[in-house]
């Protein structure tokens, strides 16, 4: 709509100090020509619109033109605009960064070299090491799928990671520390289920519509803490890891030792993850309690060297 876009170049000039006709004629997918037309228009309603002319020519408004602020302070206007670029970096959504033009746009001429001097102190950044391109789509496209309330389907990695179809209705997507995961209820095993983003393949959305569960983001949530039964767990570790222990475990269940070494006493879910992260500490951990996983985490070390053997 042609009023859409022209507070939508109002909100823009308000936040840069110049910007070419070309500029906003690609960033709104319209002609130059239109673009002329529309700076105009918003002439004519009596927001003070200059053209400057030559190389560095283009559009923009008057130094002294600026909306009014109300309660938000500069502090305030940095803070959500260091969030909103978080969500940038993993979310690839033009209303976000419609948002984001618009809190510049808050921001006067004489503050922006003071907002420059703060991001230099504080970055907030959503997209983990190694986050591609091929998971953003997955985000984009699982995010249209809840939307539209639309059946996913997707191959998913078991325990042994072999490949197996899934279906679900997708409820809500999540980031977890550096991690995205979906939450929904698979048709496939009849029960809710979290699935980790980077391990789907072949994503595809069905035209299968299906009615929204009953279940609210804090039902959702509760489903990391009903995965499996829970093991009370007792770990030495070696004073050379600690800052890795501190790192994997909560502050409550470490206790250093006079010689330097860790001692870490906790309820953990016994799952790969759990045998995966004692393992990656190699000959630094020691696990005291209880018997069966001690058994287990030396048959693992055994049939590794084995391989070694040959």
């Amino acid at each position: 709509m042609k009023i859409d876009r022209l507070l939508a170049i109002v909100t823009l000039l308000l936040g840069r100090d110049r910007i070419s006709g070309k500029e906003l004629a690609e960033r709104f997918e319209v002609s130059v020509r239109t673009i002329c037309r529309d700076i105009d228009a918003i002439n004519k309603a009596g927001i003070p619109i200059v053209s400057y002319t030559g190389i560095a020519g283009g559009y923009g408004l008057i130094d002294h033109y600026k909306l009014d602020r109300q309660l938000l302070t500069f502090e305030e206007l940095f803070v959500i605009e260091t969030a909103l670029n978080g969500m940038l970096s993993s979310l690839d959504d033009q209303k976000i960064q419609l948002l984001m033009d618009k809190v510049q746009a808050l921001i006067v001429k004489a503050e922006r070299d003071q907002m420059q001097e703060h991001k230099q102190k504080m970055i907030v950044d959503f997209n983990p090491w190694g986050h591609g391109r091929s998971e953003q789509d997955i985000i984009e496209r699982l995010r249209g799928a809840i939307k539209d309330n639309l059946m996913v389907e997707f191959d998913y990695p078991d325990m042994l990671g072999e490949y197996h179809a899934r279906k679900i209705e997708p409820m809500t997507i999540a980031l977890k520390g550096y991690i995205w995961y979906v939450y929904g209820y698979c048709t496939t095993r009849k029960n809710y289920r979290i699935f980790r983003l980077s391990r789907i393949n072949n994503l595809r959305i069905t035209l299968e519509s299906f009615v929204r569960r009953n279940k609210t983001i804090e039902d959702l949530e509760a489903l990391w803490y009903d995965r499996g039964p829970v093991t009370h767990l007792e770990l030495h570790f070696q004073p050379q890891v600690r800052t890795r222990v501190q790192d994997y475990f909560k502050a409550e269940s470490i206790t250093p030792l006079p010689d330097g070494s860790l001692q870490v006493k906790g309820e953990f879910l016994e799952d790969s993850w759990l045998y995966d992260t004692i393992l990656s500490f190699g000959p630094n951990v020691l696990v005291l309690e209880p018997e069966h996983i001690r058994a287990e985490i030396a048959d693992r070390v055994r049939r590794t060297a084995q391989l070694y053997d040959k």
